[in-house]
Formats: C-alpha cells, structure tokens, sequence
C-alpha cells in the first residue's frame, strides 16, 4: 500500500515526534522547577531525612544537572521516580495509562466519525426535509454544548434515571473494573468524549456531500442507471471525504486533551486522571510524564490521519 517514498515520510515524521516530545517535556521540566514551593516539603520530612531524600532524587544538584540526567533518562525510556510514591516507577504507570487513554479516545473516535458522517450523508441526501432539519439541528444542539455537560447528562440520564425508573435493573455504574474496560463501560465515556466532535463532522460532511452530488460525474453515473446506494458510497462519499479527513488531525487533538475532563468525571484511570491527581499531590516528576505521554499520542495520531489521505485519495503521494 505504501511506497518507499511514504516509508521514508513515516520515518522523517518519526523523528519530528521524538523531537517534539523532547521539546515538550524539557519545558513542562523546565516550567515545573520555576514554580514556588518544594514538591518534597512535609511537616514529617525535615533536617537530615529531608535532605537524603533530596539526594536519591537528585533534587540537590544544580538544575542543569538535573536536566541532563532526564534527557539521558528519557532517551533510554526512564521518566524517573514518583516524588510521592518513593521507588515507583513512572514510565510502567504513563504506558499503561497511555493505553487506557487511547482506548477510550479510539471508541470516541469512532463515535465521531460514525455518528458525523452518518447524520451529514443522510441530511445531504435528504436536503431541505424534515430529516435533514433534525440533523442539522442536532448537530448545532451538539457543537454547542462542551463535552463535560454531555457528560453529566449521560450520566444522569443512564447512572441515575435509568437506575429509577427500572428499579435499578438496568444502569450505568461509573468506574473502571479492572485494568482495562469493557464495552459496557466505555461507551458512555467515549461518546460524551465524541459526540461534539461528531457534530462539527456532519456539518462538514453535508456541506461536502451536497457539493460533490452536484457534480456531472454523479450525473453520469445515474444515467448509467447504477443504483443509488452505490452512488451514494462509492463516487460521491469517496470523493467527500478529503475536507472531513483535514480536520479530522485537529479533532483528534481535541479528542486527547478533552479527555482530561471527561476521565476525571467517569473515573477512567488514564493519562487525563492522573495528570489531576499528580498535581494535587504535587508528584511534579508524574506531571512531567504525563505531559511526555500526551505529546506522544498527539504526534501519532498528527501522522495516523496524515497517512489516510493516500487510502482515500491515490493521486496524493508523499
């Protein structure tokens, strides 16, 4: 599928993301030890035993010191220790939290795209009906409206009505069992996360659909007497796709960081609930991580929708 001059663009934007995510981590590193205060400060740690623990975590070094051990940390897959937790490890708790995050924003992802195309190729087909004016409303219902108020709906609407109404037969139970979650615990999560996302796709698909549908290639393909399904799927959505695939990488970004809202709501142990967690505690070397995980996920993700540009379209070669 991909040719060598593709190969050779995966590996150059490759390197661009381990660039940036060297960048982004020396400044949250660098901004973290500009703030006031002392993350190890304790009314129980002083005198002596406050400076040995100084001295395991290096924080008696001199701040260039400090900086050059975590990059060779870094570049070597080592984020350091938690500051609270003493002997943690921080790069086993980014990763798997990374994987929780990315599962999450995957579903939420197909939420986006499934619900934001299905609403715009419908409304475009059925322009200027009752249908389309549902649609449409809905998707200005749901662009308008932030993804933690979707949230506390939901959770409303199945964790505490739904619980009411059939007598507790039937709910949404907020948490995580388990490392990973299931089906039933994620989707209520992942939708909250993608339905607002998915609004912003089906404006763009209608506009997109209703522009191709007019074009004298579809005409022809109807004189041709081919069935409208086929139309619909293979020469008019193929062709539309190309401005929903543009801001598709924005979105996505959207997508990661929002779900430090929406983790934090639904108790999701991921990046988004940590990162809350480690700033209350003051555990400034998880911060930093989480950070690093998050640069991560947003340069891959950048290069995942780059790459569907040459599935959609073969005349684009990079």
């Amino acid at each position: 599928m991909f040719t060598r001059g593709t190969l050779i663009y995966i590996g150059q934007r490759l390197v661009l993301i381990v660039l940036a995510v060297l960048g982004v981590s020396s400044l949250v590193f660098l901004g973290i030890h500009r703030l006031p205060g002392d993350a190890l400060f304790s009314e129980h740690l002083h005198g002596t035993q406050y400076e040995l623990t100084l001295h395991h975590y290096g924080l008696d070094r001199p701040l260039w010191l400090q900086y050059v051990s975590f990059i060779g940390g870094m570049l070597h897959g080592d984020l350091g220790e938690s500051l609270v937790n003493r002997g943690v490890s921080i790069t086993p708790i980014v990763v798997r939290e990374m994987s929780v995050s990315a599962e999450v924003g995957i579903v939420a992802l197909l939420f986006t795209i499934g619900i934001g195309m299905s609403f715009g190729v419908v409304a475009a087909i059925r322009q200027n009906t009752w249908l389309d004016y549902v649609l449409s409303t809905t998707s200005v219902v749901g662009y308008s409206m932030p993804n933690f108020v979707v949230a506390t709906f939901l959770i409303l609407a199945f964790g505490v009505w739904l619980d009411n109404i059939t007598q507790g037969t039937f709910y949404f139970q907020i948490g995580w069992p388990g490392r990973y979650g299931t089906i039933g615990a994620i989707w209520l999560p992942a939708f909250a996360l993608g339905f607002p996302y998915a609004s912003i796709v089906a404006r763009l698909t209608r506009a997109s659909m209703l522009e191709v549908i007019r074009q004298d290639y579809i005409r022809t393909a109807r004189a041709k007497g081919l069935r409208e399904w086929v139309i619909t799927i293979r020469h008019s959505l193929r062709n539309a796709l190309i401005p929903v695939i543009t801001i598709l990488g924005p979105l996505v970004i959207g997508i990661i960081t929002g779900g430090v809202v929406i983790e934090n709501i639904f108790g999701i142990p991921g990046l988004g609930k940590e990162f809350a967690t480690s700033i209350l505690n003051r555990d400034y070397n998880i911060v930093i991580g989480v950070f690093t995980g998050y640069a991560a996920l947003v340069g891959l993700a950048n290069l995942g929708v780059d790459l569907l540009y040459v599935v959609i379209d073969p005349r684009i070669r990079y």
